[in-house]
């Protein structure tokens, strides 16, 4: 793939500098006059309906083809959020028997933004717990935000325009990957992008639609905490560009003001309760936590030891992450694609020609102000990755597609050209995921893991060990969430308040299950209690033969005391 990156690279910056020329040279040519438009494409009614019913079909198919299968295994925080889930919809508590928390505790010192726990806890009410009804909030919020991003495209820039939109986001390795994961903090640049299509609309006109709006920018909070100082400042950013405009007015902003508070405000307000150290606030219908142990604070730039050389590192970060497309954490990307193709970044110098060529207040500024939020997301969040400044993906998108456009108007080859390079590009990142990247990223997410813990769970013993070192040696809080996840463990039990968990009465939770580095201590001193283990593939050495029954899955092993 690093070839054929450096080719169609060179093809695109080719493409890029002789459009941008022809485009000069049309307006020269043009004098005082408007240059004439080349055309993009002239299609049929049906034939256009005929081409964006396929790409619709092949976007959501490639969503769907194996889904819950690849990727195998599970993500750690994924399954924290569908256990607070599950709790959630069974006793509307999280995990620990908080009730409906505004935040959510996770790993203690790094909190969890909520609506993907709630939303699951929906899907969980309406069709029972599997790890596939964990990733399905994603898959659709996905879904709907491709579907969105269409729509403001379409608005904003015409139906041709859109038609690539609708192209460039169906094969997207950015946008088939994040969907297919159950990671809360991918909810929000889908639910901003729902924002944006319907304050478009309703800067077109229909004033409803700006107050729809904010019910998706006030859902925003409560799904990644970044939410806090990017939301705000966006709604503030253009509430004062617009009001000079004169596109809104003062009933307008007060409307939306109070329906964003009336649903943001549990969020806003825990916030502040960590910033300043308040207590908890418990209320019938929410509770506002304190999070003693947190650290986030650590992760802005303001609260930095070193603010101005974290300014210079949030900026190598966030270039690494979005321009060059450097390789990201295991589930973000895949070598040689990066997250919007590699050579798509050319495009988007183009994309400014086409932006400043287009007129129109509404979609011209609002474009933009998306762009420049992932940017100040970029800027302020430290050492930036594709999870942490995932709200930029929809404004880059933007810009390519219109560099995409621009130069299609001005070079008639990238018609073509373009098509093969981006399918032939679409093709080799799809083979990839579902062929190599699927063998090994089940690896590195515990695939086998859940088969090992029922194995061991059939010999129905009074105690489990469980290995601690599935992430790295001692990391125990890992195991354990991902033993609450595929033994769909009762909260209740879990809280120590029953001995029963899925219809079954067992020892206290804290003394039947065991999270431990497995070590010749640890086996000896077991020897002779009624235990079962689920331990590492290198771990199988300590146990004798002749024994134990040993069954291995993946990296995971099942140990059972022969009878």
């Amino acid at each position: 793939m690093e070839s054929l990156n450096l080719l169609f690279y060179v093809f695109v910056l080719a493409a890029v500098i002789y459009a941008i020329y022809q485009y000069i040279h049309a307006n020269q040519a043009a004098g005082d006059r408007v240059a004439k438009q080349p055309p993009l494409f002239r299609l049929s009614p049906k034939t256009y309906g005929i081409l964006l019913t396929v790409i619709a079909l092949f976007g959501i198919g490639i969503r769907l083809w194996q889904f819950g299968i690849v990727p195998g295994g599970f993500n750690q925080d994924g399954a924290m959020a569908a256990v607070d889930g599950k709790a959630l919809a069974e006793y509307g508590t999280d995990r620990f028997g908080t009730f409906m928390p505004a935040h959510l505790y996770a790993w203690g010192y790094g909190q969890m933004s909520s609506l993907l726990s709630y939303m699951i806890a929906l899907f969980t009410k309406l069709f029972g717990f599997s790890p596939i009804i964990a990733r399905l909030p994603l898959l659709i919020a996905s879904v709907f935000g491709g579907v969105f991003f269409y729509l403001f495209m379409q608005d904003s820039f015409g139906k041709n325009t859109a038609l690539v939109a609708a192209f460039f986001v169906a094969i997207n390795p950015w946008h088939i990957m994040q969907s297919r994961w159950a990671l809360d903090c991918n909810l929000l640049p889908h639910f901003f992008m729902g924002g944006l299509y319907f304050l478009n609309r309703g800067l077109m006109g229909k004033k409803i639609h700006i107050y729809i709006s904010m019910i998706f920018f006030a859902l925003c909070m409560y799904c990644y905490g970044i939410a806090i100082y990017t939301i705000p400042p966006f709604l503030l950013a253009i509430c004062i560009y617009y009001a000079v405009k004169k596109k809104i007015g003062l009933k307008d902003i007060l409307v939306s003001a109070g329906i964003y508070f009336l649903i943001a405000w549990p969020f806003i307000l825990t916030m502040m309760v960590n910033y300043f150290g308040w207590e908890t606030i418990s209320l019938p219908f929410v509770t506002i936590q304190l999070f003693s142990g947190s650290v986030r604070a650590g992760d802005i730039l303001l609260f930095s030891d070193n603010i101005p050389q974290q300014f210079f590192d949030n900026i190598k970060a966030m270039l690494n992450t979005t321009i060059l497309q450097k390789k990201d954490l295991p589930w973000n990307d895949i070598a040689g694609y990066g997250t919007m193709y590699i050579f798509s970044i050319p495009f988007m110098v183009a994309g400014i020609a086409e932006f400043v060529r287009t007129k129109g207040d509404a979609h011209k500024s609002l474009a933009l102000f998306a762009l420049l939020t992932g940017v100040w997301a970029g800027l302020l969040t430290n050492n930036v990755n594709v999870n942490r400044i995932n709200i930029v993906y929809y404004g880059m998108m933007m810009f390519i597609v219109l560099g995409i456009v621009f130069v299609m108007r001005y070079v008639k080859s990238v018609k073509i050209a373009g098509v093969i390079a981006y399918s032939l590009a679409g093709v080799l990142f799809i083979s990839t995921y579902f062929g190599t990247y699927a063998d090994s990223i089940k690896n590195q997410f515990y695939y086998g893991f859940v088969e090992a813990l029922e194995k061991a769970k059939e010999a129905d013993t009074e105690l489990l060990y469980i290995t601690a070192d599935m992430q790295g040696e001692g990391y125990k809080q890992v195991s354990e969430i991902m033993t609450l996840f595929y033994d769909q463990t009762d909260a209740v039990y879990f809280q120590g308040k029953t001995n029963t968990s899925n219809g079954k009465t067992y020892l206290p939770y804290g003394e039947r299950f065991h999270y431990l580095s497995m070590d010749d201590q640890v086996v000896e001193e077991s020897r002779n209690l009624d235990v079962a283990y689920v331990v590492l593939d290198s771990d199988v050495s300590l146990f004798n033969a002749e024994e134990y029954d040993i069954d291995q899955y993946g990296r995971f092993c099942a140990v059972i005391k022969k009878s």
